[in-house]
């Protein structure tokens, strides 16, 4: 009894992997999982990608108020500091893993700044401590923010080791901008090492303060893992874009990453878009001058297709856009130039080789731009099916085709594939996110589109039916709501008549009985 009485009075920290060095150990290739991963995300279906919370919330909602939880941090933390004790280091930790930080910690860093009698170099040193110590990611967030208070150049290590994990560079980045002398250049370093909300939050706020920052903005500081959208107006202008492209010819990583920021910015979004952009019709002008000279990608084309697009908005758009630099010959020359690029013949084989290419992304611009250039490539994306049957790409793609043919030799394929007998374990109330639940997704693709085709996929609807992911069990009834009841089958009849008395879900329940009456089942 009193062993029992002892662990349960140790520190939440004790026996458990700190946080820093979880990513220490990751060395440069840091992944988005946390130590405490399994505790914070108990009892929520759907886990944020590392960094996600605070960036959803930095972007799209206004700061937190200061509350009464966080206000008796910020209290344990003033005695702490005045009397460190192991105890009140124990009751500080307990309410920070139990308190959601995430929009409240500049409120928290003001409420530090006003309390009476706090000591400051107490502080540094829990913030470090937590900071370093710490296995649960609210305690080493306020650790970070504590160290943004201060002059924190000795523990410039520290804070690049943990800004390397998305979860916490926004943090990071905020106390080595407050923190260093040379914050710029360290903030431009930990930019290399992030590729989600990270490298987002330092980009928008890293100053082009030299060439070769202007350089990297250009060429890599766009893309990232969430949306280029983000992050493109603000790299155009910090790197110059309109003098960059100016020039009568470009570096391949220039018009690379120009391409980026030009799709991003035509495509609009969660940030400053095309209408934005200041310098937009000199850009799209040299743009499309140099991919008549050097387009080389499906990528290229495709970003040609959207500028073209983007030419031919209603004139209403237009009106507008006269006062942004934008004329009607300037608009015509472009709109001209574009035709005459898609045109081009070589872009066949290029299309062609990138829809065949086993990068995804490629593949992608290679399916998008066969769309639009009219192409026939059902037969090339079947075979690279056949060649690679986890690919959920092809499975949307082959499924767009009108060819009742085609469409039934692709089910054959996904019924021999499919592991329908996993996937057809009862209804439940799953959403389908993650690894586990790939092939319910497969299937979805399939399903989504069987409504066009009375009498083909019975089987891949019975599994749909039985699936524990109600999009399936959606999209199977969506399928026979468009069939006659004369094309199901009895196992269909069966099937439909027992999901509705073990149908879990209540909206499905409803549509299932809307399908029953009008069926006359």
């Amino acid at each position: 009894m009193v062993i029992f009485f002892d662990r349960a009075k140790r520190p939440l920290w004790e026996g458990r992997t700190s946080i820093y060095t979880h990513i220490k150990e990751q060395g440069e290739s840091v992944d988005g999982s946390l130590p405490d991963d399994e505790e914070f995300w108990s009892g929520d279906t759907i886990r944020w990608v590392a960094g996600g919370l605070d960036g959803a919330f930095g972007h799209h909602a206004a700061p937190d108020k200061m509350t009464d939880e966080a206000r008796e941090l910020v209290q344990l933390l003033a005695k702490q500091s005045r009397k460190p004790k192991n105890a009140t280091r124990k009751a500080l930790y307990a309410k920070l893993v139990k308190t959601d930080v995430s929009g409240k910690i500049d409120a928290i860093i003001d409420e530090v700044r006003k309390q009476p009698g706090i000591q400051p170099d107490s502080v540094f040193l829990e913030g470090k401590w937590l900071a370093e110590h710490a296995a649960h990611r609210n305690a080493v967030k306020f650790g970070i923010a504590m160290l943004g208070l201060f002059q924190n150049g000795q523990v410039k290590e520290l804070l690049l080791t943990l800004g390397r994990h998305e979860e916490f560079t926004l943090y990071a980045m905020v106390a080595i901008h407050n923190g260093m002398e040379d914050s710029n250049q360290v903030l431009f370093e930990l930019a290399h090492q992030v590729h989600g909300w990270g490298k987002i939050h330092i980009v928008e706020r890293l100053e082009p303060a030299n060439q070769k920052i202007k350089d990297w903005m250009l060429r890599q500081g766009c893309h990232n893992n969430i949306m280029n959208e983000y992050l493109a107006c603000t790299c155009a202008r910090n790197g110059g874009l309109h003098e960059a492209l100016s020039a009568e010819r470009v570096d391949s990583a220039l018009l690379h990453g120009a391409t980026d920021i030009i799709e991003a910015l035509l495509n609009g979004g969660p940030a400053e878009d095309i209408d934005d952009y200041e310098h937009a019709p000199q850009v799209i002008l040299d743009y499309v001058r140099l991919i008549r000279e050097a387009g080389s990608t499906a990528k290229h084309l495709s970003v040609i297709f959207s500028i073209h697009y983007f030419l031919a908005e209603e004139e209403e758009k237009w009106t507008a856009r006269k006062s942004a630099g934008w004329s009607e010959p300037l608009r015509s020359e472009i709109r001209e130039a574009c035709g005459s690029i898609m045109a081009d013949a070589k872009w066949i084989s290029i299309v062609m080789d990138a829809a065949r290419s086993s990068d995804l992304t490629d593949a992608y611009y290679g399916v998008a731009c066969a769309e639009k250039l009219g192409m026939d490539i059902w037969d090339t994306l079947y075979h690279q099916l056949a060649a690679d049957p986890q690919q959920d790409f092809y499975y949307y793609q082959l499924m767009k085709s009108d060819d009742r043919e085609r469409i039934h030799r692709f089910v054959q394929f996904a019924s021999e594939h499919l592991p329908l007998q996993q996937i057809a374990t009862g209804p439940g109330t799953e959403m389908g996110f993650g690894g586990e639940y790939a092939a319910h997704r497969r299937l979805g693709a399939i399903l989504q589109s069987l409504d066009r085709f009375e009498g083909i996929g019975a089987e891949l609807i019975l599994t749909g039916l039985n699936s524990t992911v109600t999009s399936n069990r959606n999209m199977a009834i969506m399928a026979l709501e468009s069939w006659d009841v004369s094309s199901w089958g009895e196992q269909l009849v069966h099937a439909v008549t027992q999901l509705s008395a073990i149908e879990p879900e209540e909206p499905v329940q409803e549509r299932l009985a809307g399908l029953r009456e009008a069926k006359g089942l």
